[in-house]
């Protein structure tokens, strides 16, 4: 996690910890269109702001905990 003044930007290691993914997915994410990423240079970061309004957007589709024990 880097501070630049009042902006957190997470990389996709930081990513990664607080969601729980392995590296491919993690990146696979950062490489998806609909997610707020940024690359700099060679580097990915994405602004905690960005990560939580996203987070707070997605639904899982199609599972209930019905389904969990079928």
């Amino acid at each position: 996690m880097e501070k630049l003044d009042n902006i957190v930007m997470y990389s996709p290691k930081d990513v990664s910890k607080l969601l729980y993914l392995g590296n491919t997915k993690c990146l696979e994410l950062f490489n998806s269109k609909d997610f707020p990423s940024i690359r700099i240079g060679r580097a990915f970061w994405v602004k905690s702001d960005c990560l939580e309004k996203f987070l707070s957007e997605k639904h899982v589709v199609g599972q209930t905990n019905d389904d969990l024990f079928v």
